[in-house]
């Protein structure tokens, strides 16, 4: 799976909110300027994780953006959805076209699906709590796999 700009953009602004949550609201504007974005580009992104439910907009002066829920229960594969708001659904539905329908496409379609599942289980609060140690994130992916591989592995036979 590609990570669009979109996407990227939207991780980042909800790694964001996620790390500092204790310090009230971020506007398009602040994160846009905090890592040197368009802050057109990524008010609409933000928009689309508010529409989404992963986001909370809150107007006034102080106004700007919060997460809507725990980090625990944001998944990285939500905050991509809804980032690439109704291009996720046409990006998805070309890639299933890509991949063919025939069994030599099988390998490619169940990779496809291991890096979805992995991402929907993925969670905002995984990525806040691992930054520091990549090694422990691999390690928890890897486990995330293995399970998902014995799983087909079980369905197959």
């Amino acid at each position: 799976m590609l990570l669009t700009r979109r996407a990227c953009y939207g991780l980042l602004a909800t790694q964001h909110l996620a790390e500092h949550a204790d310090e009230g609201s971020f506007s398009a504007n602040d994160l846009a300027e905090f890592y040197g974005l368009p802050c057109e580009a990524l008010a609409k992104i933000l928009q689309r994780l508010a529409t989404a439910g992963v986001l909370m907009s809150h107007h006034g002066i102080k106004g700007g953006y919060t997460l809507a829920r725990d980090p625990r229960y944001i998944s990285v594969l939500d905050v991509i959805k809804a980032s690439q708001g109704s291009r996720w659904s046409s990006l998805h539905s070309e890639r299933q076209q890509r991949l063919g329908t025939g069994n030599g496409y099988q390998p490619l379609r169940m990779v496809n699906q291991l890096v979805e599942d992995m991402l929907g289980e993925l969670t905002i609060e995984d990525i806040k709590e691992k930054a520091s140690s990549p090694a422990s994130l691999s390690r928890d992916a890897s486990s995330v796999r293995a399970s998902q591989l014995d799983d087909q592995t079980t369905r197959s036979h």
